[in-house]
């Protein structure tokens, strides 16, 4: 998705009280760009990054998950998400439009997996 600071990344956000992170990450691709009835195929992993907003800085973990939507599943994105624009994008398009490494390694490492299915 596009987000509203005009990079190109993976929805994800926050755990709300009583999730797990497999739960907060389907309810925030559904709340972000309106994807609904996901089936986990696997856990990624997780990452840590850094970084500074209004000149407070903050440590973020992130845990991904590579999800199966239904096929022709509709995207529709939510600005009040932060989500301006989204879409269905191949491995190699995909792979040079996310904004950042960490997001790269998680799409290499989904891509991984699904060519071993």
């Amino acid at each position: 998705m596009r987000s509203r600071y005009g990079t190109w990344v993976l929805p994800k956000g926050g755990l709300e009280p009583g999730e797990d992170p497999g739960q907060a990450a389907r309810r925030e691709v559904r709340e972000e760009i309106g994807l609904e009835g996901l089936v986990e195929i696997a856990s990624l992993g997780a990452t840590e990054h850094c970084f500074e907003r209004e000149r407070r800085h903050y440590a973020k973990q992130v845990d991904w998950f590579l999800f199966e939507a239904e096929a022709g599943a509709k995207l529709r994105p939510c600005p009040a998400e932060g989500a301006l624009d989204c879409g269905w994008f191949g491995p190699r398009q995909a792979l040079s439009m996310l904004s950042h490494a960490d997001q790269r390694q998680m799409l290499r490492r989904a891509l991984g997996l699904l060519r071993g299915r």
